[in-house]
């Protein structure tokens, strides 16, 4: 007997319970992915994956209707920004510290945080509201990435390595969830000699303790690089209790 799902290896009795109450016969090396591929769509369907009886044409339908899915988000995705891009239909401007303002939605901005959703609200309640916001943390550059970012859930690894930390802390400011978890996997990713007292710096000011865990390790791992650096004589002198924070993390490594 062949096997369901490749077609080209020869089963005899090796039947997945899950489809067509046992009659599809699934070789060995298809076994797992059939046995993640159902409790994928278990867990769609929220279903008891033992309770299941879908059979080979259920999984291709739940597979097409994922793809649709997908698709409509990627559409999504891509009129957002078209958007940003273009600012059709904007209806304020984002001014940065220093700087020409950028042309933004209200709705997206106060749906993607609920401080941005106060601000908003309270410019809504005057008589005359201003058809601008102030956001004097940023430069141009750094205030188009975060905007970028909000319109389309993502920005290039490039962009991102340049503007890691104007994202980070405007993501604590302004608490936006899905920012603050692109950041700390991201910069994550990016922590080497460099950058790693700049990261420490991010994680107090965000209470991030992960990112203050990794910091400091890389750090006590690289010592000569980093203590050596042109940054950290500025580092200590702004940041004197992180520099406490180190020596205490020294001495703790060497008992």
């Amino acid at each position: 007997m062949d096997c369901s799902f490749c077609n080209g290896y020869q089963v005899s009795a090796y039947d997945y319970r899950g489809y067509n109450q046992g009659k599809a016969a699934v070789c060995k090396s298809c076994y797992e992915e059939v046995k993640n591929m159902l409790n994928l769509m278990n867990k769609d369907k929220k279903e008891d994956a033992a309770a299941t009886n879908w059979g080979t044409k259920d999984a291709t339908k739940w597979i097409e209707e994922a793809k649709n899915r997908e698709e409509e988000y990627i559409k999504h995705i891509s009129v957002l920004d078209v958007a940003f891009k273009e600012g059709s239909y904007s209806d304020i401007q984002v001014k940065p510290g220093n700087g020409p303002s950028i042309p933004a939605h209200r709705f997206l901005l106060a749906t993607t945080s609920e401080v941005f959703k106060t601000m908003l609200a309270s410019d809504q309640r005057k008589s005359a509201p201003i058809d601008s916001v102030s956001l004097p943390e940023f430069n141009h550059e750094e205030l188009e990435a975060f905007l970028e970012f909000l319109y389309c859930g993502k920005l290039a690894k490039e962009k991102f390595d340049i503007h890691f930390y104007s994202l980070a802390l405007a993501a604590d400011k302004y608490v936006i969830p899905h920012l603050q978890s692109y950041c700390e996997h991201h910069i994550l990713k990016l922590l080497d000699s460099s950058n790693a007292l700049k990261i420490l710096e991010i994680s107090e000011i965000c209470s991030n303790e992960i990112l203050k865990v990794a910091a400091l390790k890389f750090i006590l791992s690289h010592t000569k690089e980093i203590y050596f650096s042109p940054s950290v004589v500025e580092f200590a002198r702004q940041n004197p209790h992180l520099m406490v924070d180190i020596l205490r993390a020294h001495s703790d490594r060497e008992t």
